[in-house]
């Protein structure tokens, strides 16, 4: 992760990482997706969200990732580079506090409104970062992803937003916030934001899902440091394990 322009991600609040997850991991990935979207029940563990109604209904959002299956995450993050990344951004006191999916299931799949993650979560988390990786192809036809350079410069005020039921958000203020850029990604590429970085989602209307996983790392050695989840940067390391993933997990590699 030498190649990663601190310089820049202080100025402008995030980096477009380019290809970070290889199509194998990734589609084990999304098998395991596929496979907890399929289930009447998730485990609650996995703290599910879900969007569209009936037969519509599907997986928006699962939490909690490498805390519910370390065989499967555990060698996924080490093999998209989230370690070293977290090393040379926040240093050895890194940890993960969060590892989520955002689903965006087609044609029901709901946007998220414009947000800085810092102002949603209920601690404060020094020196935080998002790695976002893309599971799918993300480009605004289905659903996307957007943010605002210089926008984590500092905390903005969030309210309730009417049209966007999920948190709050600082959709008043996007007219203040300077150009939007929209992120157009492949398949295993990545993006990482400061965690006062302005981003955004639209809609998903489309017939295809638009699939994105995401790992947070905060700085565990600052003062006044807490969280529920925490795993520190060498026990991850210890899960990076050999070969395939989906041999650890018991799945079959996907072709």
């Amino acid at each position: 992760m030498s190649d990663v322009d601190l310089e820049r991600f202080a100025e402008e609040g995030f980096l477009e990482l380019g290809p970070r997850l290889d199509n194998e991991h990734r589609a084990v990935v999304l098998r395991h997706f596929d496979e907890l979207d399929a289930r009447p029940r998730v485990s609650p563990g996995y703290q599910a969200q879900y969007d569209g109604e009936g037969e519509e209904r599907r997986l928006r959002k699962l939490r909690r990732l490498v805390w519910n299956d370390r065989a499967l995450y555990g060698p996924i993050l080490n093999r998209m580079g989230a370690v070293d990344l977290a090393e040379r951004i926040i240093g050895p006191s890194a940890v993960v506090i969060f590892h989520a999916a955002f689903l965006k299931p087609a044609r029901v799949g709901t946007a998220v409104a414009p947000h800085q993650d810092q102002a949603l979560w209920s601690q404060d988390y020094p020196g935080a970062f998002s790695m976002w990786v893309a599971l799918t192809e993300v480009h605004p036809g289905n659903g996307g992803l957007c943010g605002y350079p210089g926008s984590h410069t500092g905390r903005l005020e969030h309210a309730d937003d009417p049209d966007h039921p999920w948190h709050e958000s600082v959709s008043p203020l996007v007219g203040e916030l300077g150009e939007r850029h929209q992120f157009v990604l492949a398949p295993g590429e990545a993006v990482v934001w400061d965690r006062r970085f302005v981003h955004a989602s639209g809609p998903n209307t489309s017939d295809a899902d638009r699939r994105g996983m995401v790992v947070v790392f905060a700085d565990g050695g600052a003062e006044g440091f807490r969280a529920r989840d925490v795993t520190g940067l060498d026990a991850l390391r210890e899960l990076a394990g050999t070969g395939s993933p989906a041999a650890q997990s018991g799945m079959s590699p996907a072709r």
